[in-house]
């Protein structure tokens, strides 16, 4: 495949903060809503930016605040959080073979910072987009727009790798090839992609 350029999705995709993300959110809804959520009921939110979870779960006021407390929540929880196995490797071959590494996350900037930055894998991406950088969010194919006009490139000289619906239709609707990476995906039977992947390894096969 010539690609100029593989962009990541980083929940579920390149780290495992499933674990933080709903044990955060448990305990957040517990002190706002005064109500016990049990993480099935809370898996919805994965792949998509806080604001959108949180009017989804009838969570009213100021909700600038309330994600500082979810952030907090989710800090206290970060030792939970995980690099998917062979992922700096697969990125450090990537580069090698002369491929462009991005990023497009639901995470505004600020938490893509503490986790990327914390976990060594920042220096690995030259172009990142960001819930920060535009209006509109996944599904919606404008993150992934911004990218390509940011990066320069024709949506057939890249393809998007991430573990959620919300990341395929992203991708779809910019007419980005998808590649499903089925280590972080809950519900792979119903999600169409042009390829899977069942090994982060597995990325450099589409080299």
């Amino acid at each position: 495949m010539d690609k100029r350029h593989f962009i990541f999705d980083i929940d579920g995709t390149l780290i495992n903060t499933e674990k933080a993300i709903i044990k955060g959110l448990q305990e957040l809804l517990l002190e706002v809503k005064g109500v016990p959520y049990e993480p099935e009921q809370l898996y919805f939110c994965l792949g998509i930016p806080g604001p959108i979870t949180l009017k989804q779960l009838g969570v009213e006021g100021d909700l600038t605040a309330v994600l500082k407390k979810w952030d907090a929540y989710y800090c206290k929880h970060g030792g939970d959080v995980t690099i998917y196995p062979d992922i700096p490797e697969v990125l450090k071959k990537l580069k090698e073979n002369g491929i462009s590494l991005g990023v497009i996350t639901s995470k505004n900037q600020e938490e893509y910072d503490y986790d990327m930055i914390r976990l060594g894998l920042a220096d690995y991406f030259s172009i990142t987009v960001t819930a920060t950088d535009t209006s509109e969010h996944k599904p919606d194919p404008a993150p992934m727009l911004f990218y390509l006009e940011k990066a320069g490139i024709l949506p057939e000289q890249a393809v998007y790798i991430g573990d959620s619906i919300y990341d395929m239709k992203c991708a779809e609707g910019a007419g980005v090839p998808r590649a499903l990476a089925l280590w972080g995906c809950r519900n792979p039977e119903e999600i169409t992609a042009d390829y899977r992947l069942s090994r982060p390894i597995d990325i450099l096969g589409l080299v």
